[in-house]
């Protein structure tokens, strides 16, 4: 007891945590837990080797406000508090982001890829998720109804702490991979993740003009049809967990259910005649 005791003291003052929204100064009754040895329960990584310069830029920046997160016993886990606002005064970058079911430039891209990774590592450690939100559309570098959006001030990822003793998070991204590990008490079992896909949705083909949304499209000759941006069926998509216990399974349940938006094609009607 008093060697464990000692490994949460040397913990909490030799090393730099950053304390989720829940803990209080006040918040290590380490007499009231059953203290037991901090190990690995499970990590969990996504590529982000082929984003811009300016998205890794994003993605390190806020792995370095998550590393060496800490979550008390019982304690709850707040993604936006935890890595701040992504605000160009903090040093975020304009790079790619999903909005309103489209590809576009914003403050702060790439971050979600970051939440993404937490996400998942938290449903290997087995906390309890309390908030997450899917994209709209379906995203690279995670399977379908397994990806958590955030954006400051109204979409959060929150997680709970269920076990009797702490947990650290370590987060590191080396410029190919983002990496989440979630330290705590041992566990007996392991939880498997599963994507299924149950169908799509078709993408529609939408008539553009010249001049609309500020692109310039070439003009095909009349009566006929020129596609200027192709477009990409839409996801429906299940999560399911699998607990295994000794290589046979406990349980499995499904724990999202999802619809990913499709991206239309953009078309062009023929208005010139051919001399």
């Amino acid at each position: 007891m008093r060697k464990v005791l000692r490994l949460f003291l040397f913990i909490i003052a030799v090393l730099p945590i950053s304390f989720g929204a829940s803990v209080k100064a006040d918040a290590m009754p380490f007499f009231a837990l059953s203290p037991k040895e901090l190990v690995l329960r499970a990590e969990f990584s996504t590529d982000y080797s082929k984003s811009s310069a300016e998205r890794k830029h994003n993605i390190e920046l806020a792995v370095s406000s998550l590393n060496k997160t800490f979550i008390d016993a019982n304690g709850e886990f707040s993604f936006n508090l935890t890595v701040g606002e992504r605000s160009e005064k903090r040093g975020y970058k304009n790079a790619k982001i999903i909005s309103k079911g489209e590809f576009t430039e914003g403050l702060g891209g790439g971050v979600c890829q970051v939440s993404t990774t937490v996400y998942n590592a938290f449903l290997l450690a087995d906390l309890l998720i309390l908030e997450y939100h899917p994209h709209s559309l379906a995203v690279s570098y995670v399977e379908p109804s397994f990806d958590a959006m955030v954006s400051y001030g109204y979409a959060d990822l929150k997680a709970k702490n269920t076990t009797k003793n702490p947990m650290i998070i370590y987060a590191s991204a080396n410029g190919n991979t983002v990496n989440v590990k979630v330290y705590g008490e041992r566990k007996d079992y392991v939880i498997e993740r599963r994507s299924k896909v149950t169908g799509s949705i078709p993408a529609p083909y939408n008539i553009v003009t010249n001049g609309e949304n500020g692109e310039e499209y070439p003009t095909p000759p009349e009566g006929e049809k020129m596609i200027v941006r192709y477009g990409k069926n839409g996801v429906k998509s299940e999560g399911y967990l699998v607990k295994k216990k000794n290589g046979k399974v406990i349980w499995k349940k499904r724990i999202r259910k999802d619809a990913y938006s499709p991206i239309p094609f953009f078309v062009v009607l023929g208005t010139k005649t051919e001399r």
